[in-house]
């Protein structure tokens, strides 16, 4: 079997819903996940715009757990110890896209661990993030859609 991630809120390639937007209520999606690496400890989620901005930095989700409900708060410090850092607009949490641009497209990326991170830093980013993962990523999936 492969790692594969999937969303309620949308199909692979398909088009974000407006209320997932800063235009919207700006809730976070909803993911659900199978299949991770053999020894995953937690899981990590990243998503960034073809723009280059990071939209959501998601760590040490439990290997227990198989979604991620949407509308996470906006808050550090999440239940069952996740955590969310700050994305590139300088929010802690989900910040979704502010505008329609033709072609904008989010690809949301699921890592697998083999340990649960020791970052707590308030002001994680997607950098710091990458750097606390080396040497401990199993496995990743990838998820894209397109907001237009």
């Amino acid at each position: 079997m492969e790692f594969k991630i999937c969303s309620s809120a949308f199909t692979d390639g398909g088009y974000l819903p407006c209320w997932y937007s800063s235009l919207g209520l700006n809730a976070s999606p909803p993911f659900g996940w199978a299949e991770e690496p053999e020894g995953t400890s937690s899981l990590a989620l990243i998503c960034s715009s073809s723009q280059g901005e990071v939209l959501w930095v998601l760590w040490n989700i439990p290997n227990t757990r198989k979604t991620i409900y949407g509308r996470l708060p906006a808050e550090g410090i999440l239940s069952d110890g996740m955590r969310q850092g700050v994305n590139d607009l300088l929010c802690t949490g989900w910040t979704g896209p502010a505008e329609k641009l033709p072609d904008l497209s989010l690809t949301f990326v699921l890592y697998a661990l083999d340990a649960i991170l020791d970052i707590s830093d308030g002001d994680v980013s997607a950098p710091l993030l990458e750097s606390a993962m080396k040497g401990h990523i199993l496995g990743e999936t990838t998820l894209s859609c397109v907001y237009s």
